[in-house]
C-alpha cells in the first residue's frame, strides 16, 4: 500500500538527510486519517502522506521535528474536538474522536573520516576500537592509494569529522581540500613545530583560507601519553562538537 514511500526514504538516506516517519496507530470518530495512513517528513517539510488536513499536518510536521531534533521516538493524541483535555492536542474540528500517532526518527549516522599513511597505523586502530561506541561511522582513507584519494576528493565531506593521522608534506593539500569544504569537524595528530609549518604553506598556496577551522593537537586536553588516551581524548572531542553542532 506504501510500497511508494521507500523510495523517498533510500532518497532521504542516500542523501544524508534526517527524516521522521509518522504513523497512524488507531483512530475513533469519523476522521478522514485511519490506521497505517503515514507522513514523512524532512527538511522542515511534509515529504509525503496526510492526516486529510492542513491543521492535522502541520501538527504531524512540528513533532515530527521534535522528535528528529530530540533524537527520541513519540506517541502522540491529536482530539478532534476542541475540549479534549486528556490528549496532547485539541483541534476544532466537526469530525469529534481521537487519532494516535506514532513518530520514529531517523538520523544518519555521520563519518569519522580518518586519513592515514598506512593501514597500521597504531593511533588508527586505537579509533576504530572506540567509533562503534559513538554510533558513528569510521571512514579510513589511505593517501597513498589512489583510488582512496580520488573517491575522498570527489565526494562531499562536509557534514562529517575529519582527523588527519598523516606525517607527511602531502597532508598539506588535504588540509587545504578540507578547509575549503568546511566539515564539522577537522583535526591534526601533529606537533605544534610541523601544524605551524604547514599552515604557513597552506597559507602561501591559498592566502583566502580560514586556517581556524582546523584543531591542533587534536583532542580535548586529558594530559593523555598513550596511544589509546590519545585515542580517547579525539574521540571525546568530536562526541562534545557533534552533540554542540546537533543542538543548533
Amino acid at each position: 500500500m506504501y510500497d511508494n514511500i521507500i523510495p523517498l526514504q533510500l532518497d532521504l538516506q542516500e542523501k544524508k538527510n534526517d527524516y521522521a516517519l509518522a504513523t497512524v496507530i488507531k483512530t475513533s470518530g469519523s476522521s478522514i486519517a485511519k490506521p497505517g495512513f503515514k507522513i514523512l517528513a524532512a527538511n522542515g517539510k511534509i515529504v509525503y502522506g496526510t492526516l486529510g488536513s492542513p491543521s492535522l499536518d502541520n501538527v504531524a510536521l512540528k513533532e515530527s521535528e521534535i522528535s528528529i531534533k530530540n533524537k527520541e521516538t513519540k506517541y502522540l493524541k491529536i482530539a478532534l474536538d476542541k475540549d479534549n483535555r486528556t490528549s496532547d492536542y485539541s483541534m476544532n474540528t466537526t469530525c469529534g474522536g481521537m487519532i494516535e500517532l506514532f513518530i520514529e526518527p531517523y538520523i544518519h549516522r555521520r563519518n569519522i573520516v580518518m586519513l592515514v599513511e598506512s593501514n597500521e597505523d597504531k593511533l588508527l586502530g586505537a579509533l576504530e576500537g572506540l567509533i562503534p561506541y559513538i554510533d558513528m561511522n569510521p571512514l579510513v582513507v589511505n593517501i597513498n592509494r589512489d583510488e582512496e584519494t580520488k573517491r575522498l576528493l570527489s565526494e562531499n565531506h562536509s557534514d562529517d569529522y575529519v582527523v588527519l593521522l598523516t606525517k607527511t608534506e602531502n597532508e598539506i593539500g588535504f588540509i587545504s581540500h578540507f578547509l575549503r569544504e568546511k566539515p564539522r569537524y577537522l583535526s591534526i595528530v601533529s606537533s605544534k613545530n610541523r601544524f605551524n609549518k604547514d599552515l604557513e604553506q597552506v597559507k602561501r598556496n591559498d592566502p583566502g583560507l580560514d586556517t581556524s577551522l582546523i584543531k591542533c593537537p587534536a583532542g580535548i586536553d586529558i594530559n593523555a601519553i598513550t596511544i589509546n588516551e590519545i585515542a580517547l581524548s579525539i574521540v571525546a572531542e568530536i562526541i562534545r562538537e557533534k552533540n554542540i553542532s546537533d543542538k543548533q
